[in-house]
């Protein structure tokens, strides 16, 4: 995007920011912003690796143009939770395992500092979290239906075999007792 690294964005620059993040902000389902103080540019670096699965968006954006991406959001009601350092967070599906990532790096580092947490334009208290990090997966939601899916299945099969299979031991054990 730019050759200068320490250049301020230009207006151009800055609106093109702003429509990639209101771009995200349309397919999230959950987004979330920490105040990234105190983070070492390793941690952010591993932090940023999370965003390698898919789904999952991470960037840090100034203030006043989060606020701007915001405004046309449904994520409009987190606005007032915006100041100091912000990273901004998002997943546009399996909110579940964003959540076990995000949480995983927070455990493991206890100087970034969850500041908003929303899941379908809803604000959520920051100890949510922890519940969607227990959220299964999509896969692993799948599987689980599956599972109470077969389960009765087996269960019918289960008595349509053991009724011959009893009586089969009942024949084979008449036949040992007369011989």
């Amino acid at each position: 995007m730019r050759e200068e690294v320490n250049m301020p964005l230009n207006l151009e620059e800055k609106k093109e920011l702003v429509k990639e993040v209101s771009d995200v902000l349309l397919n999230a389902d959950t987004i979330l912003t920490a105040d990234y103080r105190g983070l070492t540019a390793n941690q952010l670096t591993e932090f940023r690796k999370i965003a390698r699965t898919p789904g999952i968006y991470i960037k840090i954006v100034k203030n006043n143009m989060l606020k701007m991406a915001l405004k046309d959001s449904e994520y409009a009601v987190i606005s007032d939770k915006i100041s100091g350092p912000q990273i901004l967070a998002t997943a546009s599906d399996n909110p579940g395992e964003f959540a076990k990532l995000v949480k995983k790096f927070i455990d493991n580092n206890e100087n970034i500092e969850l500041k908003s947490l929303a899941y379908k334009g809803k604000e959520l208290d920051l100890s949510e979290i922890k519940k969607l990090a227990t959220l299964p997966t999509y896969e692993e939601a799948i599987s689980m239906l599956m599972s109470i899916m077969q389960a009765p299945v087996q269960k019918l099969m289960a008595t349509m075999t053991a009724v011959p299979t009893k009586m089969v031991r009942t024949l084979d054990a008449v036949k040992g007792t007369k011989n």
